[in-house]
């Protein structure tokens, strides 16, 4: 019993490495072996091939999970957290360009200075 649990285990993690063409291969192999009948063959391919998409399913999800912790606890930015800091830059620079358009309104132009009257004072004046 502990030997075919084995088995499985090792079957069922093979079955999750293996490309649909390798799986299917394996499987027509068993049922040359078993000598099963045209029906009977079919069932199992079907079978086979629900239990391989349902395992790639499941081992996406597990891998995906994992590489979002590995991300997480390497404090790597996300593609999310990339989009919201862009989103946050230019509110900022909308809000600083406001007030720039508004400090610039409300400031005075620069008054100019007379000009000087009479001769220029210096050694040479008469």
């Amino acid at each position: 019993m502990i030997e075919q649990l084995k088995k499985a285990l090792t079957t069922g993690v093979g079955l999750a490495l293996k490309t649909w063409t390798e799986v299917e291969a394996a499987g027509k192999e068993m049922i040359k072996k078993a000598q099963l009948s045209e029906k009977d063959a079919g069932q199992f391919l079907k079978g086979l091939k629900e239990s391989y998409e349902k395992t790639q399913k499941k081992m996406e999800s597990q891998v995906d999970r994992m590489v979002k912790d590995v991300i997480k606890k390497a404090d790597i930015a996300t593609n999310d957290d990339v989009k919201a800091l862009k989103r946050e830059i230019q509110s900022l620079r909308k809000e600083l360009k406001a007030a720039k358009a508004s400090k610039a309104g409300k400031a005075a132009p620069a008054k100019a200075r007379p000009a000087a009257k009479g001769k220029p004072k210096g050694k040479n004046a008469s």
